[in-house]
Formats: structure tokens, C-alpha cells, sequence
């Protein structure tokens, strides 16, 4: 599909959209930016042009969450990016739901927050013989995540223009090898059509009704990962957690708790006996369930949006054994005069590495987190990181027990 084409399907489900919803928004963005480089010997990249049409519903009502967000904007991101190769890097289409909000506490409300997450699909991607220089995308499908600020350069009735300046990136969650990402940062214009004026100002939320509440939460989860180029089979890393906290203002779920997670190619690699085991770690042999596992604690917070959420989650590994062989892997080093790889060694950013999770998704609750149930059942869907570089990808099933 061409840009002309996507253009004009988006114009016109747009159009269809705003007839349907008074208080329905209509955004286009373009913006130019520069594409990092993935790897040694990636493509040469020119300057990357996205083109981004957002479809969403500008929300005035004195629920909780909307009022602690200053009347935020919600809805549906598409979004075509290319990359200044269309040999070897292509183009990509993404579908992801956003959120705005406004920044700091105004009355013109200039500067807004714009993020969202979701997936992308790749035109063109790794290939061991034909593009071995990409190394950056090896599936079809990605997570794709952004962030963007905008300041709004003039407004009248039907139309808010506004700069914008901000980051993207995709990966796929290291499901399959080589998934070293793509982050782009841009600048350019953001025109939102129709604004819907904040008409609902005199709308107060009253604090002392929205008492503190605690809550306990257990989570497990299944996720899929493969290690390198050499052992990129998919296979499955199965987690759990446990959590308790607090929820302030019906909306902002603040928590601290430990976790377990089981890595299936951790297990299968010591159990096979493979290089890095035989030669430099014979000893993950002696116990290889534990020495596949990873066990932390970590802190996290959502923000509750009545059956949806979006979660971050900040993780310190208390112990990872394997992890040392996977760094060495995911490093490893191209020698010329061999044509060969070699692990890498460990270094200090190992060593910083090893210790920082983190993960990043959407929920969705079964009861309206607006009432807040006593119990609750949630199904999420996450990108797992250690220290910003995938990990895996996980879909998971959570309780949530709340103390009134």
C-alpha cells in the first residue's frame, strides 16, 4: 500500500469516526527525524519522514482519573514510518492506542504529553544471506512505542497547530534473533482538528473522596524469547510476582513486590552442555533450574483508566546466573580474518546491566477499576527489558485483592 492510499483510507475512517462522536478528535502529524544505526555495517539511512493520523476522544467527566490527568485524550494511533532505505530497512505501519495529557497545571494548557504503545509490521526485515546487514528487525510484526511532546504555536476554533518533538522505537520483544531495534527522534508539526475546549473547567475533583486504598496483587505469566543467532529457537519464560501497595485518587496504583522468572533456553542451553557452559561455567551444571531462573524485587505503578491501565514496572535482580552467557552472546564480536563470531567479554556495563528489569504494557481489567472492586482479574500484555534492551515478551493473568 502506497502513502497516497494510506492517507486517503485514514481521511475517510477519520471523517466516519468524528461524525459518530461529538467529542471526537482528528490529528495529523508529520515529522522528520534520524534513525540511530543498529549495528556495525547497518544500511546507510537517509532522513526518516513519518506520517501519523490519531482518531480520539477528548474526555470531560468527574471521574478520578480524568480529573487527575487535567481531561486527557485517548484513542487510536496510525502511523507510517520510512527509514531512508527502502532496500534494506523499508517501511513500517503501526497501530497503536495513545494517550495525551496536558503539562503543568495552565490555563492555555500549551504543552501536552503524547505516548503510546502497540505493534508495528516491517515490510522488510533481516535475512541471513540477502540483508545480514539489518540486524535491527527480524520479524514481520513488532512492539512499537512512542513518545512525544507537543507545544501548541497557534490555536483558533477548528484547528490547534503545534510542534512537535519526541522518540520512537520498535523492536520484537526478543522472540527471535537479531533484535538490536530501531529509535528514531524527530521534530516537526502536529495539526489537531476541531479541539474540543476544556468546557467542563469548572469540574473539581473533591481529594478527601478518593481516600488511599491498599491492595495486594499476584501475577503470572508466559513469555517468549530465543537467545542468538545460533540457538534462536523460540521458547517459553514463565514469571510470577507477587505485590502489594496503595491507589491513590481511584487512579494512580503505586506497588512494591518480588519476582520469579524461569527461562526454558537458559535450561535447555546448560542442559545440552553448550559452548560457554563446557568452557568458562561448568558449575551452572551442578543446578541448572536455579541457574535458569532470575529472582528481584521491583517497584511499579499503573494508571487505572477504568478496565484499562498502562504499567511500568522498575526491577532489581537480587541474582540472574545465566545471565552472564546471554550478555556474552547477545555481544558477540564479528572477527574479519575469520569470518566468524566470538562471545564478547564481560565489561562494566555488564555488571550494571545484570541487575536492572524493567517491563512495559496494557492491561485490561474485567470490573470497572472506577468502583474499585474488592476483586479483580486483569490480562496484560508486556514488553520485558534488561536495562532498557528487550528481554522477552509476555501475556499474563493477574488478581487484584483491594482492602477498603
Amino acid at each position: 500500500m502506497n502513502l497516497k492510499k494510506l492517507l486517503f483510507i485514514s481521511f475517510i475512517f477519520c471523517s466516519i469516526i468524528s461524525k459518530s462522536f461529538s467529542q471526537t478528535t482528528f490529528n495529523v502529524e508529520y515529522v522528520l527525524g534520524r534513525t540511530s544505526p543498529a549495528n556495525e555495517f547497518f544500511p546507510e539511512l537517509k532522513m526518516n519522514q513519518t506520517l501519523s493520523l490519531f482518531v480520539g476522544k477528548k474526555h470531560f467527566s468527574d471521574e478520578a482519573w480524568v480529573q487527575s490527568l487535567q481531561n486527557p485524550e485517548t484513542g487510536i494511533l496510525f502511523q507510517y514510518s520510512n527509514y531512508g532505505n527502502n532496500e534494506f530497512v523499508g517501511s513500517s505501519y503501526s497501530l497503536m492506542p495513545y494517550l495525551e495529557i496536558p503539562l503543568f497545571h495552565s490555563k492555555t494548557k500549551r504543552l501536552s504529553l503524547n505516548t503510546a504503545i502497540g505493534a508495528s509490521y516491517f515490510n522488510k526485515n533481516y535475512d541471513d544471506g540477502k540483508n545480514w546487514q539489518n540486524k535491527a528487525i527480524s520479524t514481520d510484526f513488532t512492539w512499537a512505542y512512542r513518545m512525544f511532546l507537543n507545544y501548541s504555536i497557534f490555536s483558533n476554533t477548528y484547528l490547534d497547530t503545534r510542534a512537535s518533538i519526541g522518540y520512537s522505537h520498535h523492536s520484537n520483544g526478543h522472540i527471535k534473533w537479531p533484535n538490536q531495534g530501531l529509535n528514531t527522534f524527530s521534530a516537526g508539526l502536529n495539526f489537531k482538528f476541531n479541539p474540543q475546549k476544556a468546557k467542563t473547567d469548572s469540574i473539581t475533583i473533591n481529594d478527601t473522596k478518593y481516600t488511599p486504598v491498599k491492595f495486594y496483587q499476584i501475577k503470572t505469566g508466559i513469555g517468549q524469547q530465543s537467545i542468538y543467532r545460533l540457538y534462536n529457537d523460540t521458547k517459553e519464560v514463565y514469571s510470577t510476582s507477587f505485590a502489594f501497595g496503595k491507589i491513590y485518587k481511584n487512579t494512580y496504583k503505586i506497588g512494591i513486590g518480588f519476582f520469579y522468572t524461569f527461562y526454558e533456553n537458559y535450561y535447555d542451553y546448560i542442559k545440552e552442555e553448550k559452548f560457554l557452559v563446557n568452557e568458562d561455567y561448568p558449575e551452572l551444571k551442578k543446578n541448572p533450574i536455579y541457574n535458569s531462573s532470575a529472582y528481584g524485587v521491583f517497584i511499579n505503578g499503573e494508571l487505572l483508566m477504568n478496565h484499562f491501565a498502562a504499567e511500568a514496572q522498575l526491577g532489581i535482580n537480587i541474582d540472574k546466573p545465566f545471565y552472564k552467557i546471554d550478555y556474552r552472546l547477545n555481544s558477540e564480536i564479528y572477527v574479519p580474518e575469520t569470518s566468524d563470531y566470538v562471545p564478547s567479554e564481560l565489561d562494566s556495563y555488564y555488571k550494571l546491566k545484570r541487575f536492572i528489569s524493567g517491563k512495559l504494557g496494557l492491561k485490561y481489567y474485567a470490573w470497572n477499576t472506577k468502583n474499585m472492586p474488592k476483586h479483580n482479574l486483569s490480562l496484560g500484555a508486556y514488553i520485558c527489558s534488561n536495562l532498557g534492551q528487550a528481554d522477552y515478551t509476555e501475556l499474563s493473568l493477574g488478581y487484584t485483592y483491594i482492602i477498603k
